[in-house]
């Protein structure tokens, strides 16, 4: 029994002190490096005017060179990117102490909308711009809505944090910050899908690459809400502690006097 109680408290402690942080690192870093290698490619090769680009488009897509021979490039980089932006999101909930049902209900709906974004986005690098047009549009469609869905609701439950843990000036920070991320890539999403749905090939692609890059730094929020400085539990917990041993002290106090009162020793 001791045994299993200390093999217990090691994954308590294991738990406890895991570097959260780390996985946002990990999914920036994998995605930016992912879009440099490919465009260094593009240029290294001369440009090429690959089959799945337009009539007069010069500036290839992301996923008009991820359609060639960086393909497996690309879909091993959406997939970790992928699995590393749902972990960072769920990691969120460890990281903090949700209270009231808003926190709760916008968490939810952070990592149901931002599963749906990661999953959309190993679909549209495994369903290639070249051989399966529509399919990879929708999936792209659904990348960018599931990311921005998924982004307001992140920003909506740390608005709602900030005003809950006043003592915690990180999370105002964060909102703000995410806040500034949001509408930025929001107004680039837009511009994007107008810019392509007129057919300006040049213009679209070139704000593809802009909404891509800086999604790197919407990932990287992450590694600022995840560091240990801004857990919330951590000061729940604290604050249970203190509770329990001034609890625990005052209990001691009256169980003194009633001794004290029985014995018949005057109680000064």
């Amino acid at each position: 029994m001791a045994a299993v109680t200390r093999k217990e408290s090691r994954l308590e402690r294991v738990k406890k002190h895991f570097p959260y942080w780390i996985m946002p690192l990990i999914c920036a870093g994998v995605w930016f490096s992912m879009l440099w290698a490919m465009m260094i490619t593009w240029l290294a090769q001369g440009q090429p005017i690959y089959a799945s680009m337009n009539r007069g488009q010069n500036i290839a897509y992301i996923s008009d060179i991820g359609a060639n021979v960086l393909k497996p490039l690309f879909v091993t980089g959406c997939s970790i990117t992928a699995v590393g932006f749902v972990f960072s999101l769920a990691f969120m909930r460890r990281n903090h102490a949700l209270k009231s049902r808003l926190e709760n209900t916008m968490d939810w709906l952070a990592l149901a909308t931002g599963s749906l974004g990661a999953v959309s986005l190993i679909f549209l690098s495994v369903f290639d711009t070249q051989r399966h047009v529509s399919l990879h549009r929708l999936f792209l469609f659904l990348f960018m809505l599931g990311v921005v869905l998924s982004a307001i609701f992140t920003t909506v439950e740390y608005w709602r944090l900030g005003r809950t843990y006043t003592e915690h000036p990180i999370l105002k920070k964060s909102y703000w910050i995410k806040t500034g991320i949001i509408v930025i890539e929001v107004a680039l999403s837009v511009a994007f899908g107008t810019t392509m749905y007129k057919k300006k090939a040049n213009v679209a692609a070139v704000l593809e690459w802009l909404v891509a890059f800086f999604f790197t730094f919407y990932v990287l929020s992450f590694f600022y809400d995840l560091r240990p400085k801004a857990r919330t539990k951590e000061e729940i917990r604290r604050e249970a502690k203190r509770e329990m041993q001034r609890i625990s002290l005052d209990h001691g106090l009256y169980q003194d006097r009633t001794n004290n009162n029985n014995s018949g020793t005057p109680d000064f």
